[in-house]
């Protein structure tokens, strides 16, 4: 996927799969030794940064001084490897230490191939989000020609787990192109599923957006998915997070499908990265299938391993 004349590739690794820097987790040197073709593949991709909001966030996920997770297993954060076809359930909520200061360390300056930076905006009330936003291409604009790679802009308004509603923050969005509009950066939109068409025909028509993710994780309880099924009448494992959380993985993608379907039969021609629920090479065909024109990754990382050099170099082949 070219985009502003910038080649991101065609599979991009998601939001958080490589933290913020490109580092990855504690567990990234073992799947760099144990899975066959995964370093070079990985290595090869462009990823987006965790999500990033203006000021500290604790979150529900504690972090170290080197951004790792200080929980080895996180109470945030559900994993069933086999159940449901594989998924991992969360209510991370944005923890980090803010834009500021992760432009501050100078790692992301540092870095050599395309990637994305992803923000958000959490504040209560439109304003508040407006200010936020505004703020951040602020500071972005003040390091921008410190960058040793070309960088994009991921504006996420899609993060089910910040007692938002996915929809409502979808509706500001044009305004937030427009702030992010004199960075000059390529800018990908992520929403989520729940997005009506007529909103994502108002930012396709501003022409201040040069490509969409959809989807981000599904919100626990949204239509089209057997909850009780997964996770029993007692509601979700993280309820006492007090969202549910998201959802991500195999039980994700005929949604994503659908509403992708959906937007191309509704005369969306965006380019679209399809995400969420890709876990084997023919998903990606699937994606494509429904319209997409690039994907990202970020479950398979964790769920199926061994399939991430596939998934990449399949996305490389049809896309």
């Amino acid at each position: 996927m070219i985009i502003k004349g910038i080649d991101f590739g065609n599979c991009i690794l998601s939001s958080g799969a490589l933290n913020f820097f490109g580092d990855g987790y504690w567990y990234e040197k073992y799947l760099r030794d144990v899975v066959p073709g995964y370093a070079a593949a990985v290595d090869r991709a462009s990823f987006v940064t965790k999500t990033s909001v203006l000021k500290y966030r604790a979150g529900n996920l504690p972090l170290d001084e080197n951004l790792q997770p200080l929980e080895l297993r996180p109470k945030c954060i559900k994993i069933y490897f086999f159940k449901g076809g594989g998924m991992i359930l969360n209510d991370v909520s944005l923890s980090g230490p803010g834009l500021q200061a992760l432009l501050e360390r100078g790692d992301w300056q540092k870095i050599a191939r395309p990637f994305f930076i992803s923000i958000m905006a959490v504040g209560n009330t439109p304003e508040g989000r407006l200010y936020e936003i505004k703020a951040m291409i602020d500071l972005l604009l003040a390091y921008k020609n410190k960058f040793a790679a070309p960088v994009g802009l991921q504006i996420n308004v899609s993060c089910p787990n910040t007692k938002h509603n996915p929809k409502d923050l979808a509706k500001e969005s044009v305004r937030y192109l427009e702030l992010a509009a004199p960075l000059g950066w390529p800018v990908d939109l992520k929403i989520n599923i729940l997005v009506g068409n007529e909103v994502v025909k108002e930012v396709q028509d501003s022409r201040l957006c040069d490509v969409l993710t959809l989807s981000n994780t599904i919100p626990y309880g949204t239509p089209g998915i057997d909850w009780v099924k997964l996770f029993g009448k007692g509601g979700s494992p993280l309820a006492e997070f007090g969202n549910g959380g998201g959802l991500s993985g195999h039980p994700a993608l005929p949604l994503v499908l659908r509403r992708i379907s959906e937007l191309r039969s509704a005369s969306i021609n965006l380019p679209i990265k399809g995400s969420n629920g890709i876990l084997r090479a023919r998903d990606v065909d699937a994606m494509k299938a429904a319209g997409a024109d690039a994907i990202e990754i970020s479950s398979a990382k964790i769920l199926r391993p061994l399939n991430v050099p596939g998934i990449i170099a399949r996305a490389n082949q049809i896309f």
